[in-house]
């Protein structure tokens, strides 16, 4: 018989993936003992976000992750590409990776995205098909910050500090981890590249080099 695994879903525009991501995903792992990290790129931003092309954000993806311990996945974006109308719609992928298989999936924000969290389609549905992996990049402790009374609420019912609540069950759990706050964003990435400011220590060098030779930014 075989074991049900504890798969992080990671989504988000990666337009350019950079350092700050990638330590996410790797204290994800580290912290959870994850099997395996699949990175989601979207589609069509349901927000009317513009981004890169889909193929160079996917190319830099893997150029970032290329341990077997992550998984890039097309998903989101091959669904915008069969329709303009088709957007990107958080809980339809976690239904999707729900109902593939009898894996467990935890979807991985911040504690940005948690506080915008109501304002998302169907958001209140999602916690029945996924645990919430919240990364909490801030100095104060989650449950001493001021949230709107939704989010309060979820937190209230939802929250918990035991890993077996994330292995024994698929669904229903929010679980926070902290890290050192990392102080980058795509869009700064954007602006240094524009001002042709120096990268070291914000996006990996291959990612350097392959914006520079796809004049992207």
């Amino acid at each position: 018989m075989s074991t049900k695994k504890l798969i992080g879903l990671y989504g988000g525009a990666f337009d350019p993936v950079h350092n700050a991501h990638i330590e996410i995903a790797k204290n994800c792992i580290n912290e959870v003992g994850l099997a395996k990290l699949i990175l989601i790129p979207t589609g069509r931003s349901s927000f009317n976000k513009e981004m890169s092309p889909a193929m160079d954000r996917m190319a830099m993806l893997k150029l970032a992750f290329t341990s077997s311990s992550y998984e890039v996945s097309s998903l989101e974006i091959k669904h915008s590409e069969k329709s303009k109308k088709n957007l990107s719609y958080t809980i339809e992928t976690i239904k999707y990776f729900f109902g593939r298989d009898k894996n467990t999936y935890l979807l991985i924000i911040g504690t940005d995205a948690l506080a915008n969290m109501s304002d998302w389609y169907n958001w209140q549905e999602i916690i029945k098909y996924c645990h919430i992996l919240v990364v909490n990049r801030s100095e104060m402790s989650v449950f001493t910050q001021i949230w709107n009374p939704k989010i309060t609420k979820l937190i209230n019912d939802h929250s918990t500090t035991q890993l077996t609540d994330l292995q024994c069950k698929r669904a229903g759990s929010l679980y926070f981890i902290s890290m050192p706050m990392i102080d980058i964003s795509s869009s700064m990435v954007r602006q240094y590249i524009k001002n042709k400011k120096n990268l070291d220590g914000i996006i990996p060098f291959q990612i350097e080099k392959y914006i520079l030779e796809n004049l992207l930014y």
